[in-house]
């Protein structure tokens, strides 16, 4: 599975990028405030939805100073690739063929685009797909967690991160921006879904 081994763990190398993404998706798709709540949470909401904006619109300026570090050095190229073929020999080691599960992937994915399969077809196609995710990404992550990998992607981190900062010389203080903006995101969010909760147990007036 190209996106999950080559893209999706490591196309932000710094862990900080990747959770704004994860921080945006909560409470954004989780419908309005309630009404116990009134006008503070639709507030409250604004801001939230600000926020986000925000954290993407960090994101994307720190990934694309991130691709033009590596692309302006080879060596981190290289070193990114030697990385990601570690993982994937380590899932190897513990059982798990990254060769064949990308080609089931593949083929599973291909079934769901197939448009003459029957709805129950279609449902079976796609449970077997999320089962084959969840044993790759747990094989990757038993990988991720060892502390070899830990070493590696650290060591590759600082390279990137100096890189980066010959690109940009601000390129910690947009991080530590994210940072800071990922943390008023979670307690933001956390005060909504407060509302809502005593929104939906408020006794009718």
């Amino acid at each position: 599975m190209t996106t999950l081994l080559r893209g999706g763990a490591f196309a932000a190398v710094l862990g900080a990028f990747g959770a704004a993404a994860a921080l945006a998706q909560p409470l954004m798709q989780g419908g309005a405030p309630g009404a116990a709540s009134g006008g503070d949470a639709a507030a409250l909401m604004q801001r939230l939805q600000e926020k986000r904006d925000r954290l993407d619109e960090l994101n994307e300026q720190l990934m694309a100073l991130q691709q033009q570090a590596i692309d302006a050095n080879p060596d981190l190229a290289s070193e990114r690739e030697a990385l990601q073929d570690y993982v994937e020999a380590g899932m190897k080691d513990a059982g798990y063929n990254v060769a064949e599960g990308r080609e089931r992937v593949e083929e599973l994915q291909a079934e769901l685009e197939d448009d003459s399969l029957s709805t129950g077809e279609q449902q079976e196609s796609r449970q077997a797909l999320r089962a084959e995710l969840g044993e790759m990404r747990e094989a990757q992550q038993q990988v991720m967690n060892g502390d070899e990998f830990k070493a590696k992607r650290n060591a590759l981190n600082e390279g990137v991160l100096a890189a980066m900062e010959e690109q940009d010389p601000e390129v910690r203080t947009l991080l530590a921006e994210l940072q800071r903006a990922q943390a008023e995101y979670q307690l933001m969010a956390q005060q909504i879904m407060q509302q809502q909760q005593g929104g939906a147990g408020a006794p009718p007036q």
